[in-house]
């Protein structure tokens, strides 16, 4: 016979309606996962329940019309958006589910075909037989829930792989059986070709042709069951349960748009809005169609012997499937949730956050006093924005503000040390310095004279009546009894010089340690750097390196230097009136109101000594105002998210506060997903960013990459919930189990603790890079 062309055999397989138009068909539906979300007018994340059109206001679900060509869902959602979103999801699952299926089928099938009768091929055929005979839409629902369904395309992947891969298992073995009787197996048999090379060089090549077929009908299958998960609200992330205020009942939603998703959201709806459920089952229907014609056209080209699979290696085989597995998690990245998010983060106007900062400079961050009335200016500012941004009051009082009493502390001398020469005169400053300690709050101010005592290696401070003492180990705690004074005047801790604190820097009082002003330590706990430490003990006679040896060979150390210091200080601590202020968004998902999300800044200046504040553009501003436009954006978005999402601008201890006295009714089941802002608009031009709970900075890294922004470690932080921080207590710190944080901010700000803090010296890009990183952030853990 004479072989045809290629062209022949193309004219001939146009004679085949089912297989033109089935290809046809086919190839639109490819071009729709590729391109659809493109093409679609809206963004299908927005929910508008209520929407003015044409001066008229509507209730969703709107019917067909100009703006909206399919009409929308009862969330407002535009249906032509979410079918063209959704034909991504929709087909690449059932692509790469197709593709695992025909994997397994072909690789099992085939094994238990060649060595029929076998234990192996008993084993299968009895597999495939226990699986069919299980119905499928059961099989795949307790896979989805196995795999865990808010793993999402995930679960659904392989739910709908093992369901199907029986039947084809048992097409390939029936057909490599009727090859191994054929005689080209034969010879290749007595020319001494091992299993493996015939089926690689032989066999499959054969059944190509029919595998072809069978993964056009297989798509199918896949797409039909996916319809059937979604008719009984299984589908992608398990969507969420909302209250209808109106309808006064509770209703199943969907995050991720897909075709299983919108049937199973709709058909309930097809009594009074037919239109509804009509687009997503017109989908299935399309598509399964559509295959099915492929699939017996195919079919029916292969049979007529049009197709010669001559050529074909295994290896060639495994690339085409290789490729098309990437292209498929391109797509299926593409159409996920951070995704979709990444257009209404940028979005995000770092002008009307520019303005923000520049405003809190102007109120009063930039002032010589740090007064209550100054902080009262900032906090009225930051609730109208809460009030513009449409965030709901947190107060019952219908008002933003939280008012407390705070505990403040001001610096009224920075500490100095000094060696006190035999006749009592002081020597020059040392090197190096001492800094306050930012683990230890105290309440005292003036001058101690002292013998200087070395410790290490104790458990309980030594009885040192009058003694200054130098703790080697800055992490040893001093454990006294509740009757027992301390023994001491001061207490010095040595760190290296790089690790000693700003000037400026005040202990943030700890309200879990201590209940008020009146019980802290009237003693100074002090950091002393190396360097100093290095001069004082020369000074003794002693050296530095030889006592860190002994004490880390467990030598108890208690050496008196016989050294007097003069110890200088002013740290006062006092009652102020403070108010954070508060605002939110009220999740829609009924079961996630006590999954919130609290996006958090600090307003209040530090202070300086005398009273006097930083202008603060950085330290303060710039975190309120990314959180102020954040809030604005999920506004102007018109975003209903699935959790609730908290606002919170704290003033003085306003996160200890926050703690003790929640702004809403919370259980101790509640969870508290904290994100803190703090100097994001100057610095390295990486966002540092700080967890204390796993899974956080690499959401947020994944957050980032979507917009182009790099991250870093940050080193420390002080998180509001963690509580016992105090190195003078025997309480170990403790993080309060409702809550879990992410601290982002920029190192490297010089200025960020200084009073060169101005406008100036921020970076506009900074502003907007963390902007759009943090809302894409929020949003994602408002949306999940």
């Amino acid at each position: 016979m004479k072989p045809q062309t290629l062209w022949q055999r193309v004219s001939r397989a146009a004679q085949d309606y089912y297989l033109i138009i089935g290809s046809a068909l086919v190839g639109f539906l490819l071009l729709l996962a590729v391109l659809g979300p493109l093409a679609a007018p809206h963004n299908p994340s927005l929910v508008k329940p209520l929407q003015w059109i044409e001066g008229e206001l509507h209730k969703a679900p709107i019917p067909p019309g100009d703006l909206f060509l399919l009409g929308t869902d009862d969330l407002g959602r535009d249906q032509l958006s979410l079918l063209l979103y959704g034909a991504r999801t929709t087909l690449v699952m059932a692509l790469v589910a197709t593709i695992v299926r025909m994997l397994l089928g072909l690789v099992l099938g085939a094994l238990a075909g060649w060595w029929a009768g076998s234990g192996f091929d008993r084993t299968v055929t009895a597999v495939t037989e226990l699986l069919a005979a299980v119905p499928a839409l059961i099989l795949a629902m307790l896979v989805v829930y196995a795999v865990g369904i808010q793993r999402g395309q995930v679960a659904f992947v392989a739910a709908l792989s093992l369901v199907g891969w029986g039947e084809v298992a048992q097409i390939v073995r029936g057909h490599v059986m009727g090859i191994r009787s054929e005689l080209f197996v034969e010879a290749a048999t007595a020319t001494g070709l091992s299993s493996p090379a015939i089926l690689s060089r032989h066999v499959l090549p054969n059944l190509l042709p029919t595998l072809l077929a069978i993964a056009a009908l297989e798509m199918g299958a896949a797409l039909l069951l996916l319809a059937e998960l979604g008719f009984v609200h299984v589908f992608i992330g398990g969507g969420r349960i909302g209250y209808d205020e109106t309808a006064r009942e509770a209703r199943h939603y969907f995050d991720a748009p897909d075709w299983g998703a919108m049937l199973g959201s709709s058909w309930r709806w097809f009594r009074s809005y037919p239109w509804y459920p009509l687009a997503p089952a017109a989908a299935f229907f399309v598509s399964t169609l559509a295959f099915n014609l492929f699939g017996h056209g195919l079919q029916r080209f292969i049979e007529r012997g049009r197709f010669y699979p001559s050529g074909w290696s295994v290896l060639r085989f495994l690339l085409v499937i290789a490729l098309v597995l990437l292209g498929a998690r391109t797509l299926l990245q593409g159409a996920s949730l951070e995704a979709r998010l990444v257009d209404l983060a940028h979005q995000f106007e770092e002008d009307r956050a520019w303005e923000d900062v520049s405003h809190l400079v102007q109120i009063g961050l930039n002032e010589t006093s740090s007064g209550p009335e100054k902080r009262s200016q900032a906090a009225d500012y930051i609730a109208s924005q809460f009030e513009w941004a449409g965030l709901s009051p947190a107060s019952p009082d219908g008002s933003y503000l939280r008012s407390y009493t705070a505990i403040q502390g001001h610096i009224t001398a920075a500490p100095a040390l000094k060696v006190l020469a035999a006749d009592g005169e002081p020597g020059r400053p040392l090197p190096g310095g001492i800094s306050f300690d930012p683990w230890q709050a105290f309440n005292g101010e003036g001058s101690v004279e002292a013998e200087l005592v070395v410790q290490g290696n104790t458990d309980r401070a030594m009885m040192f009546e009058g003694g200054i003492v130098l703790l080697l180990d800055p992490g040893e705690r001093i454990r006294l009894p509740w009757h027992v004074a301390p023994p001491h005047q001061a207490i010095l801790r040595l760190v290296p010089d790089d690790e000693l604190g700003p000037g400026n820097q005040i202990p943030p009082f700890d309200r879990s340690g201590y209940g008020g002003v009146d019980s802290l330590p009237t003693f100074p706990s002090l950091l002393i750097g190396e360097s100093a430490a290095r001069a004082v003990l020369a000074r003794a006679g002693a050296d530095l390196d030889q006592l860190r040896a002994a004490m880390k060979a467990g030598e108890r150390i208690a050496l008196h230097t016989g050294l007097t210091i003069q110890l200088t200080y002013g740290l006062v601590y006092q009652e102020v009136p403070a108010a954070n202020v508060v605002g939110y968004i009220a999740g829609l998902d009924v079961g996630s109101r006590g999954e919130r999300v609290l996006v958090t800044a600090a307003y209040a200046g530090a202070s300086l000594q005398g009273g006097a504040t930083y202008p603060g553009a950085d330290r303060n501003a710039s975190g309120v105002a990314v959180m102020l436009e954040t809030a604005r954006l999920l506004n102007d978005l018109e975003l209903v998210p699935k959790r609730t999402i908290l606002f919170a601008a704290f003033d003085v201890g306003g996160g200890s506060q926050f703690v003790i006295s929640p702004p809403i009714p919370t259980r101790r089941s509640d969870v508290w997903t904290t994100v803190m802002l703090h100097g994001l608009a100057a610095g390295e031009s990486r966002l540092a960013r700080l967890e204390s709970s796993p899974g956080q900075s690499r959401a947020f890294d994944r957050s980032a990459r979507h917009l182009n922004v790099r991250t870093t470690d940050l080193e420390e932080w002080r998180f509001f919930f963690v509580t016992g921080g105090s190195r003078l207590r025997s309480s170990e710190q403790t993080v309060h189990k409702s809550y879990q944080g992410l601290a982002v901010t920029r190192i490297g700000d010089v200025l960020s603790e200084a009073p060169d803090d101005s406008l100036e010296h921020l970076s506009l890009e900074l502003l907007a890079d963390a902007g759009r990183a943090v809302a894409h952030y929020v949003l994602v853990l408002g949306s999940r």
